[in-house]
């Protein structure tokens, strides 16, 4: 009895909006489009950002330009990653206390997730705009092209707060089953970024540093929206900024997904910031090139990433809503999707890959590198669906430590081991090509493995087992 009086003074009526998905009732693979669509287009609209400032530096600044906003990819994944995996943590909290219609814990996650955003924001801001000279050199940044991706860099990280704050706000409307109103924000804000970098390169002509200026005012407008929202809202994850703080408790929930969650981010930029520096061996022909290609790919991960993201808020509602045979359903349903979703579109930008390329570039060499970049991610991006769609289920389910072990080992040590022992012996591009499909298929095989043998799910049950004698105690 008073386990029940408890919960029902946990749990008090909420506004159920229909922009809101309800992941735990109807059918799967409708609410699936319904709920990863507005992603996949949210994740869209963020590549573009970074995709505009390569077109406009590649067309109105010249190919050193292009690489030098190329150089820094990797090291803003780096620095980022790792709070971006607390924000995982925070959404797959979030999300089984709104499954579990418990209300008053979800108010303290979602001021708890605000004030790590806020505080992490200002830390990685701060150290990113001290060490960026330092990492790119460390990275072998040919001389002409370093003084351009440090100034870049350097704008980035002294903004990289509204990324912080933003992305944090949008997985909390994610969390509860909302993917609309984050796509609405970033449409204003990717209009606004083509409008301020166009602006300052080519009217002010500030280079490099006038696309760096237009990305962060962008981010600051789709900020500013999204955390008005959460204040004005008036359901149960309502944003109130005089109760921002860290709950101990809560926070530790967080971290415990969110640790393993942020190193595995890093540990896969450290991979990438490996291979860039191998790339950069080649020149700043091929890292245009490269850079350009990457540009493209990130487009084709689109819908695999929007489908992964989808099954972490799906497993992690329905698990706290104890809905353990729908989260397996959903997982089968999730991986046929996604087989579909990326062989279409890896194929089509394989197909496309020359006119893609020349929008980056009119240069032949540069073109040449970026269709061999494509042709070698694009068409082998299958063998990493049950990747990246296990490894939101698993962490839906409350476990990172897997994931992140999984991750480092193949795509980081499988990686540095193949670049550094073959690349000297023989220096050709489509090695550091080859690296991508040859650790996706090792990764998936370790997902499909541990989740065959149920783990995951036993990981979820001891969790809740270790809960209830807590509330007990």
């Amino acid at each position: 009895m008073e386990a029940e009086k408890e919960l029902k003074e946990n749990i008090h009526p909420s506004k159920v909006k229909k922009r809101v998905v309800d992941l735990t009732e109807g059918s799967i693979w409708k609410k699936l489009i319904i709920f990863a669509f507005p992603i996949m287009c949210s994740n869209l609209l963020q590549q573009l950002y970074n995709t505009v400032d390569s077109l406009v530096v590649g067309r109105f600044v010249g190919h050193t330009a292009l690489a030098a906003v190329g150089a820094t990819g990797s090291l803003t994944s780096l620095i980022i990653g790792f709070f971006m995996g607390m924000g995982t943590g925070s959404g797959v909290v979030i999300s089984q206390y709104y499954g579990a219609k418990d209300h008053k814990n979800l108010e303290k996650s979602v001021h708890t997730a605000m004030a790590v955003a806020l505080i992490f924001g200002v830390v990685l801001g701060v150290i990113g705009v001290i060490i960026s000279p330092f990492l790119l050199e460390l990275m072998n940044t040919p001389d002409d092209v370093l003084d351009q991706a440090v100034v870049y860099l350097r704008i980035y990280f002294g903004g990289v707060i509204t990324l912080t704050v933003y992305n944090i706000g949008s997985g909390i409307l994610r969390a509860v089953g909302d993917s609309k109103r984050p796509l609405y924000y970033l449409v204003v804000s990717g209009i606004a970024n083509v409008f301020f970098n166009l602006l300052f390169v080519c009217v002010f002509h500030m280079g490099v540093a006038g696309v760096a200026w237009g990305t962060i005012l962008s981010q600051l407008l789709s900020c500013i929206l999204v955390i008005g929202n959460l204040v004005r809202c008036k359901d149960s994850y309502q944003l109130q900024i005089r109760r921002i703080r860290i709950e101990k408790e809560i926070f530790w929930r967080i971290a415990k997904i969110g640790l393993p969650a942020g190193v595995q981010s890093m540990v896969i930029s450290l991979s990438n910031i490996v291979i860039q520096s191998k790339v950069n061996i080649f020149g700043s022909v091929a890292m245009a090139g490269y850079s350009a290609a990457n540009r493209i790919d990130g487009f084709v991960y689109m819908p695999l990433n929007a489908l992964s993201l989808a099954m972490t808020t799906f497993t992690a509602q329905n698990l706290g809503a104890r809905k353990m045979e729908r989260a397996k359903h959903g997982t089968r349903t999730a991986i046929i999707m996604g087989l579909i979703a990326i062989i279409a579109t890896g194929w089509t930008a394989v197909l496309c890959a020359r006119p893609l390329v020349s929008l980056f570039s009119s240069e032949e060499n540069v073109i040449s590198y970026g269709i061999r970049t494509i042709t070698g991610l694009g068409g082998g991006y299958f063998l990493f669906t049950f990747n990246d769609i296990l490894a939101g289920v698993i962490r839906g389910a409350g476990n990172a430590t897997v994931p992140m072990i999984i991750s480092i080992f193949n795509m980081c040590i499988v990686r540095i081991l193949w670049l550094t022992i073959l690349l000297p012996i023989w220096q050709d591009f489509n090695l550091v090509l080859i690296c991508y499909p040859l650790t996706w298929g090792l990764s998936s095989l370790c997902y499909v493995i541990y989740y065959k043998k149920g783990h995951w799910l036993k990981h979820w049950q001891e969790e809740v087992h270790y809960i209830k004698e807590k509330q007990t105690k």
